[in-house]
Order: structure tokens, then C-alpha cells, then sequence
């Protein structure tokens, strides 16, 4: 615990001494591995100090939420969050680990509890684990799971989905604000949970389970939905409204790829996500959608190129520049590779500079331009490796 106070301590700040970022700058690859002892490990949330959190096995072949900063005294020196009480065993990319960390040191997630239910995280060096509960709290029957799947740069909005397991037809989005209270001990931070408006829309569906929602630091949120009337999952964004809360929009998608998947968003109100075809089956093609100013207009998409040997593209990401990162699959192996796009050249496309191996993907970018996601050296390997590379 005092190892991972002072982890937290060293990267909760902005701030970076010049020599350490110099250093940082002559690094393109950093090739992470796994914790120690683990056999895998994947990287999903990177905030602007270079602090990595995802996912990953121990020594003991729990999956556990884990980090590891790029920077600093401790720099390359993984930690542990420790656990809500549960446990979970097995390659497990989702159900137990770190979605989102904020600039603050505020890290964000899921984990089981001694009840065998997950629920929904927030750590921060002052508080440590936190279970920050689920819409059974305030009355919603059965909906006893919770994730956070990410959390705006100043550590002040939660966002994620409540339901009655992790790929149940009843999840529904989510937010969690914050309170500071007073106590005998001292400022307490606590987080509220409260539904999300989905009028309009019947469902929300497992796809929100993986590809979860996102969130920027103007209170914009992506996220899927499930149309009736079309049997289709149109995106939608909710948009703060004067007096508090969200309304809910759909975004424009193509009559043959009506299947919208809208994940990242930026600091300028851009979102990155794919549309698939009718089947879910021909084709994914990479996308932004974009307003042509933040207080006023109608969201329009941008479609972005896909590689020649490629027709199934997954962008995740979206940092403040407009670089786009995620996935790109082959047509012969369906093979994922870790691809890069950019708002600035919509003609602009090309893989990632990960380490050799036969698939990786690129999960977040950050303002620094450093990408994180994880790769996997061979098809029989036991699982994947952290992994971080610096665009510029």
C-alpha cells in the first residue's frame, strides 16, 4: 500500500520535470509486458502525465485493475488497486479492470464484489477503492451491476451503465456526479448515480457492456442505443442541458450502415466511432462526427479512409489534435492491427508502429500524442502485453 501511495503521489500532478520529458521524448515504443508474475495484460485509459491503466493478470492468476506510469520516479514500476472483495480468474479483457483515468489521478472501472455481482469504481490516492454503486441504489429493480467506462479530464463526471448483468438487455446509461461533503474527518468526496435520458429509444443494448461511453470535459456523452423501428443501434450523444441534466440526440448515420458505434469524444465536441453494414457482417467503416460549432447547427459524419487489405475498422479514441486511434482487421485472418486516423486529413490512414506480432489494437490516444492498447506476440501466446507508442 505505501508502494502504491507513492505511485499515486508522483503521477496524481501535471506536472513533469523538464529532464524526465526530455527523456520521454526520445522514446517512440514502450513495450510494457504484463504485471509482474502475470502472463497478460491489456492498456485502455492513458492521462496527460502518461499514466496507464488497464487490465491485467498477478501472480496468482487474479485478474486485478493495474496501472503503470510512463513517467517519474516510478516510472515502469506497475501498481495494483487491490479489489472490491471479489475475485476473477482467466484472460478477461472485460468485467475486471481500469477504463478511464483522469488527469487528477482519478482511475475508473469495474470489479466484482464478495457478492459475485461487478461494480462500478473510482480510486483515488485519498480514497482508495471506491465502489460507487449501481441503479439498485435509487430504486431501479435488479439492476444490480455497474461500469465506469470513463471519466472526463477533471475528474468530475463519471460515465458508464447499470444493469442486471454485464450483457444484459435491460443496461442502461449512466452517470455519476460529485459531491464534496463535510465530516468530522474532514472534505469526503461521494458520487451520485442517475440515469441517463433515453427517450426516444427502447434499449441499451450488450454493445455498451464493450464499447462502454465517453465523455469530455463540456459534459458531452456518447454512447449506442437500440432503435424498435428500425432494429438498428443508432449513436446517440447527450448534451447538457441549462439546470442540469442530459437530453439525448441521434447521430446521422448511412441508410446502408445504420449500425453506429460512437465511443470517443474530444474537448472540441468531435467523436470518434464506426458505422457497420445491416448485417453487421460486410463492412465497418471508420467515422467522426462533428458539429460546425459547439453551441449551434446539426451533427454531421465524416467518413475516414480504411486500409487496402481491410474492410472492418474500430476507431476508440480521439484526442484534442483530432487524432483518431483504434483497430483495423484484415480480410484473411481477421486479424486486428492497432490504425491511426486524423480529423486534420480525412484522407490520412495508416498502422501503428506497435511491436511485431500477429494482432494488436490501439485503445486511447492522449494530448501528448502517446497511444496505449496492447498487442499479441504470437497466435499461441498466452495472452496480450501492455503496450504505449508516441506519435510525435
Amino acid at each position: 500500500m505505501r508502494k502504491l501511495l507513492g505511485i499515486a503521489l508522483s503521477v496524481v500532478g501535471l506536472l513533469v520535470v523538464s529532464s524526465q520529458w526530455s527523456w520521454a521524448q526520445k522514446v517512440k515504443l514502450y513495450d510494457l509486458g504484463t504485471y509482474p508474475g502475470g502472463t497478460w495484460a491489456a492498456a485502455f485509459a492513458i492521462n496527460e502525465s502518461g499514466v496507464v491503466v488497464g487490465t491485467g493478470d498477478n501472480t496468482y492468476g487474479y485478474v486485478d485493475p493495474i496501472g503503470i506510469p510512463l513517467h517519474g520516479a516510478n516510472a515502469n514500476q506497475f501498481f495494483d488497486l487491490g479489489t472490491l472483495g471479489g475475485t476473477l480468474t482467466g484472460l478477461s479483457l472485460d468485467g475486471s479492470g481500469c477504463y478511464g483515468i483522469s488527469n487528477t489521478g482519478m482511475i475508473v472501472g469495474q470489479f466484482p464484489t464478495t457478492e459475485g455481482n461487478f461494480h462500478a469504481f473510482a480510486w483515488t490516492a485519498k480514497s482508495g477503492l471506491v465502489d460507487i454503486g449501481t441503479l439498485a441504489d435509487i430504486g431501479y429493480s435488479g439492476h444490480n451491476y455497474s461500469r465506469a467506462t470513463a471519466v472526463n479530464k477533471s475528474g468530475s463526471l463519471i460515465v458508464g451503465w447499470s444493469g442486471n448483468d454485464n450483457y444484459g438487455w435491460d443496461i442502461l446509461p449512466v452517470v455519476w456526479t460529485r459531491k464534496v461533503v463535510g465530516t468530522s474527518g474532514g472534505p469526503k468526496t461521494t458520487w451520485t448515480i442517475q440515469k441517463l435520458d433515453t427517450t426516444g429509444f427502447r434499449a441499451f443494448p450488450h454493445s455498451l457492456g464493450w464499447w462502454g461511453l465517453g465523455v469530455n470535459d463540456f459534459g458531452q456523452i456518447t454512447g449506442t442505443a437500440w432503435d424498435d423501428d428500425t432494429v438498428s443501434e443508432p449513436g446517440v450523444v447527450w448534451e447538457p442541458v441549462p439546470g442540469g441534466g442530459w437530453k439525448i440526440t441521434r447521430l446521422p448515420a448511412l441508410a446502408d450502415y445504420p449500425h453506429a458505434h460512437p465511443v470517443g469524444i474530444n474537448d472540441r465536441g468531435e467523436i470518434a466511432g464506426r458505422l457497420a453494414s445491416t448485417d453487421f457482417a460486410t463492412e465497418s467503416l471508420p467515422v467522426f462526427w462533428s458539429k460546425d460549432s459547439r453551441g449551434g447547427g446539426s451533427w454531421h459524419f465524416t467518413v475516414l479512409p480504411n486500409l487496402p487489405d481491410r474492410l472492418w475498422a474500430e476507431p476508440y479514441s480521439i484526442n484534442d489534435s483530432g487524432d483518431i486511434v483504434g483497430d483495423a482487421y484484415d480480410t484473411i485472418n481477421w486479424f486486428r492491427r492497432a490504425t491511426r486516423w486524423s480529423t486534420k486529413d480525412p484522407n490520412f490512414v495508416e498502422l501503428l508502429d506497435f511491436p511485431a506480432g500477429v494482432a494488436s489494437s490501439a485503445q486511447m490516444v492522449n494530448n501528448n500524442g502517446i497511444v496505449v492498447g496492447f498487442y499479441r506476440e504470437t497466435w499461441n501466446a498466452p495472452g496480450p502485453k501492455m503496450v504505449a507508442v508516441r506519435l510525435r
